[in-house]
């Protein structure tokens, strides 16, 4: 920290992984501003499929991430973006995530999950990150290749 970050998400539909993504390839990053990209990201699905009346539950090992985005961010908007004791840091990928969570938060529940202990999603989002590090692919993309659980579980993690 400061070093290479990526950020990676696993989609579930009807139960079952549908899709994986992975990007964001920062060479100057943190864990910090991979994850928040990745809930970013994950608003930014789960955005899509509300409109296609479906329902919505974004799980995230990142405390940091969730608390910015559910809680922190609504005082500091309200104090014009400033917090006593200093820089809110990350804020051109906080402030157009909360705006985004505003707008529906409502259908969208975000809940935390433990990481590294063995959560299929989590785990699979974790390699994803390692493969956009690997890739250096600064764009979200569809994962490319077919989704075989045990090879990518089988990738170092992160």
């Amino acid at each position: 920290n400061p070093g290479e970050a990526g950020s990676g998400m696993a989609i579930y539909r009807d139960g079952k992984i549908d899709e994986l993504w992975y990007g964001l390839y920062n060479p100057n990053g943190t864990n910090n501003t991979a994850e928040l990209n990745a809930l970013h990201q994950a608003l930014l699905v789960a955005k899509d499929e509300i409109y296609q009346q479906r329902s919505v539950s974004i799980l995230c090992d990142s405390k940091y991430s969730i608390q910015c985005v559910t809680q922190w961010a609504v005082n500091w908007e309200k104090k014009n973006w400033t917090k006593s004791g200093g820089e809110i840091k990350n804020l051109d990928i906080i402030k157009p995530m909360f705006a985004l969570h505003q707008s529906i938060k409502d259908q969208v529940s975000v809940l935390h999950v433990n990481g590294h202990v063995g959560v299929e999603g989590n785990e699979l989002a974790d390699r994803m990150s390692i493969f956009a590090m690997e890739q250096r692919n600064t764009d979200f993309s569809l994962y490319p290749k077919t989704i075989d659980l045990d090879a990518i579980l089988a990738l170092r993690t992160g």
